[in-house]
This record gives C-alpha cells, structure tokens and sequence, in this order.
C-alpha cells in the first residue's frame, strides 16, 4: 500500500530536527553521511558533499558539481528530481533523509518544468506522465494545443491589449438607471492624486500631490489631462502625459484605465458611498507594461511525439468510409433490448452480512430511463453471479449520455428485520468518448459510499473507474457485435428528425412503442394552454411537472422556441428513453436563440446530462458572461466540471480559455481546483486542469504560484504542531510560534509574496509581534504583514489574514460567494445595502485563508466595553454609544448610521433567505464606519444548532434593539421610530428584489451539490430556499409572508437576547 502523503517535513515528523544526519549516494558509488541543517538549501548540501568527497576513495571520478542533480524517495512515494538548488532541505517533504546526486537525462528546460508545476499542484506530473489510457493522453493532447494557441493569442496582443490580462479593472456591474446616469453628470468628485517624478539635477525621486475636483462620469484618461495641465502650471513636461501614464489605486496592483466612467469603477464607488476621498497615483505604462509577465509555451514532449491528429472534416469522412464498408454499424441498427451481464466481483469485505447482491440502473443524469435491475443474491465470499440483467430499454433508444449505475449491497437482518445497503458504488458511460457502445467485458472499481447517502445507487456520482485497484471491482459484459456500434452522426439525427417531423404533421407513428397522441407537435395553443405553459415556464428550477405538463411542454415546444428562457422546462419534459423526441431535440437547439447567462448556468447543473445541450450551455456562457460575471460564478463553473461525462468536454476548455487570457480569474481557479485535490474521485481531473493552465500562464506566473504554495505548506505543519502542544500554555504556544517564524526558512517562505485571497494584494514582511494564535481547538493563525507599496500609507499599511487548519471552509465560502452574489443583485435593482463579503479561500482539505476586516470589533467585544450591564445583554445602547464615538462629527455619524441601516437590512433578509444560523454576538461584526457584517456561517438553509431536539433560534433572523437602537438614532421607543418605519420598508424591498432572482440563487446551490458540504447533501436542503422565498405565492402573499417574519424577528428579540445572555457567560 502506498503511503499517504503529508504535509510533514519529514515523514512523521511535522517540522524537521534543526540538525540531522544526511545519507547521500554518490555517482562513483560512495554512501557519505554528513550532518546538515534542516534549513540548507540544495547548493549548500552540495557544496558540503563535495568538500567531504575529497576524502573519500574515487573522487576523481566525479564531474563537476554542475553536472549532478540530486534525487529522493518523497512522502507521495514518488521519486523526485530537484533542479531548483534554492530549495531548502526541510522543503523537498523527504520520506526518509536519504538523497542521490545523479547525471540528469532528457531536457532539462522541460524537466524544471515539470518540477515547478509539481510543486505547484502538489502531486508529480509523472503520474499523469505515466497514465496511458487513451481517453487522458488524448485529453492531453488537445486541452495542451488549446493552451498553445491562447498563450500565442495572448503574446500577439499590444501592451495596452495585455493590461486587461495582467490587471482587469475592477468594475460594477451595470445597474444605473438613465436617471441616476444624468445626475451623475451633474456630481463633481474629488480626487488626491500622487505623483512621484524625479528632477534633472537631483538625484532623489520627490513627490508632489493635487486634489482635483472632476465629474463623476468623467474617464481615468481625463483625470491624467487634468493632471497633466496641473503639472504645467508649475514648470513641469508633461506633453504627452494621459497616453504615457496609468491611474493606479494606493496600496494595491489595480489600475483604473479603459473607456469607463469614474463611478464605474468599485474602488471609486466604495470610496464615495464611504465619505472617503479616492486615493490615486500616476504610473509610467513604460514600467507597468514591464511588469505584465510573458509567457512562452513550451510544447512536452509526449505532445511532440504524439501522430498528427486528422481534421474533423477528415474524421467524419473516415467514419462515414467506415459505414459503407461495414466497419462501423449505427446504433440504430441494433434492433435488441439492451442488457448487461454481471460476472463476479473481487475485494468485497464486509463483516455481519448474510447475503449480497447488484443493483443496477440505467440513467440519464439523475433520471432513470427504465426500472433499475438486481442480480439474485450470493454469500459475500468469492461472489459469481454469471447472469444478464436484461432491461426494458431498446438500444436504438439509449441517448449519447446514458449512464450505467452499479452498486454492490448487502443484506442484512437486524432486529427481525431486513436491510438493504449500499456497500460499494461505481458509474461509467454507455459509449465512450469517441461515440463507440462498449461492448465486451469491463471491469470497474467501485468508489466507498459518501456519508449520508442512503440510495442504494448514485446517479449523480462522478463517472469513472476508481484509481484504487484495493477498491471492490466488479466484472461484467455486454453483447458483442459483427462490428464497433457508433452513435449515429449529426447528419442521420437531422435526417431521422425530418421522417419524425413528417410522421407527426400526418398524425401518423414512427413505431415508437410509447407513441402518444397528445404529445403531437402543435403550434395553435388554446389560451388557457398558452397561460399555462407560461405560468410552468416560470416555475423555480425545483418544481416538478406533472405527466400532463410534460406532454402540453413538448406538445408546443415551436411556442418555447419563441421563449429562450423556457430550455430547462422543455429538457425537463423530453423523454430521454425515446429517439424521436431526443432528435427532434437537436434539431430544434440548432434553431433555439441563446438563453441568459443564469439560464445556461442551470443548464450546466446535475439535471442536464445530455453532451449537446451541455455545450450549447457553455457557447452562450462564452458570448454572454462577461469576466466579472465569470469570477462571480467561478466556485459553481469548476464544481459542475464534475457532472461532465468526458475529460474532454466544452466546459473545461471554455474555463481553460478565459483563465488564461484573465489573471484575476485564473488565480481562482487555480486555488477552486487546488482544494479539490484530496478529494480522490475528482483529483485526476483536477490534475489534469492545473496541469494544462501551468504550461499557459509563463514560467515567472508559475513562480509566484509557487510562492504561495510554499506558504500556505509552511503555515499548515507550522500549525500541524501547534495543535499537537496542548499541554502548553497560551504563552507557551506564542512563543514556539514566534521562534519558528523567526526562522530562516519561515522568514524567506512567508514574506513578499502575493496573496492568495486576492493577488493584487503584495504581503510584504511578517509583522511577527503582532501574530498570534486565535483562542480556538483549531489553534488558527491571526498573521500580519506589512504593505510594501509605495503608497500604503494612503490606504492599509498593514494586511491581516487568519489561517485554518482543520475547519471546513467550503461552506463559509459558498456562503460568503453568494452573498456577494445578493449585492450584486441589488446594486443592479438600484439597492446598495453596503454589504461586505469579505473574502475566504479553501485552499485544501480543511484549510484555508481568511481576510480580516480592518478597525472592526465584533458585537461581543463592543458591548463588553461598556460594562457589565450592556456584556450581560441589559443595556442595548452600547452599541449606538460605539458607533457615535467613532463618528464624532454631526457628518460622520449620520452617514454611519445610514451604512449601519443599509447592512442591518442586507444581512437580516440575507440570513434568513439563506437560513444562517448560530447568530450569536461574537458572529456579527461591526467596522468604525458602521457598517454591519456577519461571519462564520457554520449552519446555513435552516440546518440550525439543536439542545435536547429543540431549535435554540427561536426567531428567522436577529434584529434585537442593539441594531435598533442605533437605526432610531438612539430614541427611546425605536420600534415607533420613522427610521424604523423605513427599516421596514427597505427589507421588504430588499427581499422582493431577491425573489425575483430566485431561479439564480436556487441554481447556484445545486451547482454546488458535488461538494459534499455536510449541509447541502441533497435537493432536499435547497428547497429550504423555495421556502423562504416563497416562489409558489405571488408577490403580495410573499412581502405578506416575509413582513410577519420580520415582525417575529424583532417582536422575539427578548429569546435572542437570552441567548446572548448564556453565550457571554459562557464566555467571560
């Protein structure tokens, strides 16, 4: 059995000792053993190694030390070549302190490349080198040549192209009404903008700063003109200055540029909705263009070495040679039912199970075509079962994505009583992916059943052979033929469609045996049938249809062909089990006008199995989603890449494609798929992804990917043996901590690297008296950098991160995405409710990274300092004294109090929508500026914290008279309040523009099933979402519903307040 790696520095050890002995073999045939310190780096062990082999026998025979590299057996059990001779000892993850200086062979520009995308995704790309299945070396080679032709598209591009590549501008979407859009022409805002510049006859750079005064609408090129006049005024050459010269933001990598307005841009937008004065400064382009990356793709060479692939037209003309000499036989050619037979299985063992058996179904997505089959039932010892499974589904009638669902189960008697379970599961398509039927025998190894699945099948299971040849394999066969049986080609499909189309307008059947009248096309609808078909079309995604609907749907399929965003309805209607309907399908999408971008986002979830609709989804994806958009929807894209039956699918390259002409997008996406490394179902496909985006973004990109890496490794043993020292004191452990980070490697690893929450943020030195360790089991990281920007003192001279080692973060960060994703909806619907979702990253299997807001306290903390009273929940006005306080001027306090009015209503109809739980005081934050945000969404869609089976949130969201204290500007009865009143009104009005997004929002959960987050297992928890927003009500019985929420919220205030009691006495 392979070991299982680590994150150890040596294996079994979480830090190596400072000094150890170090075995290296030499190429003469020598073992030396000298004593090296845990922090060298290759270039000194080597020059160390070579001092002591001058004492040693047969020294002349070696070369020079350059002529060597050295090689170790690593904890993934793979032996690694390490070209990089900066790497430090305790880096290289040793299984033992054994090392072997060789002669490199093959190329060595390709081999440090292999080595740094290794160390970047974390398991050696020979693994991958050495799968030779057809299906991942032709995905290899084709995602490869996809990633050849974007870098050389990219390289083509001018400097001012690459900008939108290296720095995206950072915009709002576009939600201004033509109204607001007039006012704005009107606004004047006011700028400080820096500029540094250096005179002829002085050695020292100086800097000079103007605050000007421009229209809002005004653009980045206008405000370098204004400058420019500015500068000379005062004697300086500035011709030329708006082409030469870029507006960058104070303290981060983002540059304002492009066609855009001003208050298009969020860091201007923030600033203004905040009272602050946008902090800028002028950067030569000549010194930004230098800092764009290039990157030159350098083809492997098992891509070299691979034949010429033939064109598609070359293919089809093969395929269709192949037909008329009987080479090939279409599908619809095999008048049998289909049927498959189950041999034997090896590797079951189970305990305290009388009998087992097979369970097997045919699927298309989570749709049975045809009643699932079991095998009879054998002893669990050496199980033969040597029977067909015969089922009622004729062969020409199997769709393209049709799926077999396997499960070996077991029976069991317990209490008198018989169970079923489902022991091992395992699914793989019906053709593979060059369209061909299987045929033959197969063996599948099956994966371990998830926790809390108790199907007996998985139809929403990844597809594919479990790598783990341990697993339970089962052997079965499937008839053969005289020939290879294809799926037909496009050019049949239209013309069986044309025959079909024909029969239907004749009333007539095509032979169909489920050939059924009223599922005849019509295009003359009653208008009671044009209401209802309305009124199904705009259904929530988790509504089913009757047998009825189905029929009426696909009846008129030419009247939803007028209604784009009616796909999903019709798909859902189509019999998947019927030819005449799935080609009739086909030939209608050809015709279909692209749907909205949250429409093909639904199309790409787990419902949707079918190749062509799949890729139809991702070609209106292509034209309709902008890059923000995409970075917005980025978690769910990478999860759904899951759901696709083939390594080589439109999806994966469309996300291929774009990461790679957008860094921001493909920093993302690295760290989505980086976190989903562990999962072993997922990794090979993961792998393969990194691996291709690697070879695109250029050697210096890759380099600073690295850096992360390496920092997020130090930090996971770092904390690895935090957790191990429990008997240590709180300062006991700071002090460890403290001496660590002081260490060399710790220093060169954790210090100016960028950050992985957001890459246009450069963490520079280690603040190490200002980290420390959080008061949690975990022992998570509070880690302080400076800010080396030139003008960070204009913005944060500091940034802080929290680091988790052992906390599941996936859930906080779907949360928090989806949060964002609520702003963004309101902003479009004229509702800026200063929301802030700050950022949070999965990074691996229960670790990650989260931003810490800066000069905010959390509601706890704030009602501690005002004594005793207020921390045991009696006085609520602490809050509004805090707020008033940080806000000293009449200005300042009225605009806190609007920022905290504003958030109040964002997060109090977001968390309930959303069902968040575990609203204690320490979960809610407040900044000085007033404005409100949660954190640690550890419960969400209503799965709430439990005592003795009795919820311990009695009330759907918090809004006790702390918050209302403050939005009543601290009148005494705030609940007659008129700001209360308009409190009142804005949530309402915040909630009925969510419910009109409720399709998106819905959508965007179920893309997210495959994660296997504890509390969105299932279809069943989303439809909490259907609940709180009341998609089946209108929208007076929906503000009907939500205002008796709300009104439960604060009329039930006292029971939130008794929480919070016990919550600080627990802890003070």
């Amino acid at each position: 059995m392979v070991p299982r790696p680590t994150s150890d520095e040596l294996w079994g050890h979480h830090l190596m000792p400072q000094t150890l002995p170090l075995d290296i073999l030499m190429p003469n045939g020598t073992l030396i053993q000298i004593q090296s310190h845990r922090e060298s780096s290759i270039e000194t062990i080597k020059s160390e190694i070579w001092s002591e082999a001058k004492n040693h026998v047969l020294y002349r025979l070696l070369n020079e030390p350059s002529s060597y590299i050295f090689i170790a057996v690593t904890q993934d059990a793979k032996l690694e070549e390490f070209y990089d001779e900066s790497r430090r000892l305790c880096d290289l993850r040793l299984f033992y302190p054994i090392l072997k200086l060789v002669e490199p062979k093959g190329n060595k520009e390709e081999k440090i490349l292999n080595s740094d995308i290794s160390l970047a995704i974390g398991r050696p790309i020979n693994e991958i080198e050495n799968k030779k299945e057809p299906e991942i070396v032709e995905f290899r080679r084709n995602v490869l040549s996809l990633c050849k032709s974007v870098v050389e598209e990219r390289e083509s591009l001018s400097n001012e192209q690459k900008l939108y590549y290296a720095f995206p501008p950072e915009l709002e979407p576009d939600y201004e009404s033509e109204r607001e859009v007039r006012d704005e022409n009107s606004q004047m805002i006011k700028l400080s903008v820096y500029f540094s510049f250096q005179k002829p006859d002085d050695c020292q750079v100086s800097e000079i700063n103007y605050e000007i005064e421009i229209a809002y609408t005004r653009k980045p090129k206008e405000v370098i003109s204004e400058m420019s006049k500015l500068l000379a005024s005062k004697d300086f050459d500035s011709s030329g200055m708006p082409d030469n010269f870029l507006l960058k933001v104070s303290g981060l990598n983002q540059y304002l540029f492009g066609d855009h307005p001003l208050f298009k841009f969020k860091y201007i937008k923030h600033c203004l909705s905040h009272g602050k004065c946008p902090k800028l400064s002028l950067e030569s382009k000549e010194n930004v263009f230098r800092s764009i990356p290039e990157a030159e793709f350098l083809v492997p060479s098992f891509l070299r070495r691979l034949p010429s692939q033939p064109s598609k037209e070359q293919q089809l003309e093969s395929i269709n040679q192949a037909f008329m000499n009987l080479q090939l036989m279409s599908l619809w050619r095999v008048e049998t039912m289909l049927r498959v037979k189950i041999l034997s299985a090896t590797y079951v063992n189970v305990r305290d199970v009388e009998r087992i058996y097979v369970k097997c179904g045919i699927y298309h997505g989570p749709e049975a075509l045809c009643p699932p089959k079991e095998t009879q039932q054998v002893t669990p010892i050496n199980p033969k079962w040597d029977c067909w499974l015969e089922f009622d589904l004729y062969v020409p009638d199997v769709p393209r994505s049709a799926r077999v669902c396997l499960s070996i189960c077991s029976i069991s008697y317990r209490k008198k009583r018989e169970e079923h379970c489902a022991l091992a599961w395992g699914n793989f398509t019906l053709f593979d992916y060059n369209d061909n039927l299987l045929s033959d025998r197969v063996h599948i190894h099956l994966w371990p059943v998830p926790k809390g699945h108790d199907e007996l099948l998985n139809p929403l299971g990844m597809i594919g052979s479990n790598f783990n040849k341990d697993s339970p394999c089962l052997q079965i066969e499937f008839d053969r033929y005289s020939c290879p049986v294809i799926f037909p080609t496009k050019e049949q499909i239209t013309d069986y469609s044309r025959f079909v189309r024909k029969q239907e307008e004749n009333g007539r059947s095509t032979g169909c045996k489920d050939f059924q009248q009223s599922r005849l096309l019509c295009n003359s609808p009653t208008q009671s049938d044009r209401e209802l078909l309305l009124e199904i079309i705009k259904r929530d995604p988790l509504s089913e249809m009757s047998l009825q609907e189905k029929d009426l749907v696909w009846k008129f399929r030419e009247i939803c062909l007028e209604i784009p965003d009616s796909l999903p309805k019709l798909l859902d209607a189509v019999k998947w089990n019927s030819r005449d309907e799935v080609c009739q399908l086909y030939t209608l999408l050809e015709r279909w006008t692209p749907v909205k971008a949250e429409t093909a986002l639904e199309l790409l979830d787990c419902k949707y199995a079918d190749l062509t609709v799949r890729n139809y989804a991702v070609k209106w994806l292509n034209q309709n989603l902008s890059d923000d958009l995409l970075s917005q929807y980025l978690l769910q894209l990478v999860q759904v890449v899951k759901y696709e039956s083939y390594l080589d699918n439109d999806l994966s390259r469309f996300l291929i494609r774009r990461t790679l002409m957008n860094r921001k997008i493909g920093h993302y996406f690295f760290w989505h798929l980086k976190a989903e490394m562990h999962d072993s179902i997922f990794s090979l496909r993961c792998q393969l992804l990194l691996e291709a985006y690697c070879r695109g973004i250029g050697k210096r990109v890759l380099k600073s990917t690295i850096r992360q890496v390496e920092a997020l490794e130090k930090l996971t043993k770092l904390t690895d043996t935090l957790k191990e020292r429990k008997d240590d004191t709180q300062k006991e452990r700071l002090k460890f901590l403290s001496a660590q980070v002081k260490q060399a490697d710790y220093l060169e690893t954790l210090q100016n690297f960028p950050s992985p929450l957001n890459h246009n943020i450069i963490l520079g030195e280690l603040v190490v008296e200002e980290c420390r360790i959080m008061d949690s089991a975990k022992r998570p990281l509070w880690l302080v950098w400076t800010n080396p920007d030139k003008h960070c003192d204009l913005s944060n001279q500091s940034n802080a991160i929290i680091f988790k080692n052992g906390d599941d973060l996936r859930q906080d960060m779907l949360t928090l995405q989806v949060i964002g994703i609520i702003d963004l909806i309101w902003k479009r619907e004229n509702l800026d409710l200063k929301m802030l979702p700050y950022t949070c990253l999965s990074t691996g299997k229960q670790v990650g990274m989260i931003e810490v807001v800066m000069r905010a306290k959390t509601v706890m903390n704030i009602q501690r300092t005002g004594g005793r009273m207020a921390a045991f929940q009696v006085d609520s006005t602490q809050l509004h004294k805090w707020i008033k306080e940080k806000n000293n001027t009449k200005e300042n306090y009225d605009r806190a109090v609007d920022i905290f009015t504003k958030s109040c209503a964002g997060y109090c109809v977001a968390t309930f929508i959303l069902g968040i739980g575990d609203r204690n005081p320490d979960n809610i934050m407040i900044n000085e500026e007033g404005q409100i945000f949660h954190i640690d969404f550890g419960h969400f869609l209503g799965h709430f914290k439990k005592k003795f089976g009795i919820n311990r949130e009695r009330v759907p969201f918090v809004l006790t008279d702390d918050f209302l204290y403050v939005i009543s500007k601290g009148a005494e009865n705030p609940h007659k309040s008129p700001e209360f009143e308009e409190f009142t009104k804005l949530c309402g009005a915040a909630y009925l523009s969510l419910r009109k997004h409720a399709n998106l929002l819905i959508t965007l959960f179920t893309m997210m099933l495959s994660t296997g987050i504890p509390e969105l297992q299932s279809i069943d928890d989303i439809g909490y979402l259907r609940k709180t927003l009341q998609v089946e009500k209108s929208e007076k019985e929906a503000l009907q519903y939500f205002n008796s929420q709300f009104f439960e919220a604060y009329g039930g205030a006292w029971t939130t307040k008794i929480d919070w009691f016990f919550h600080s006495v627990k802890h003070m």
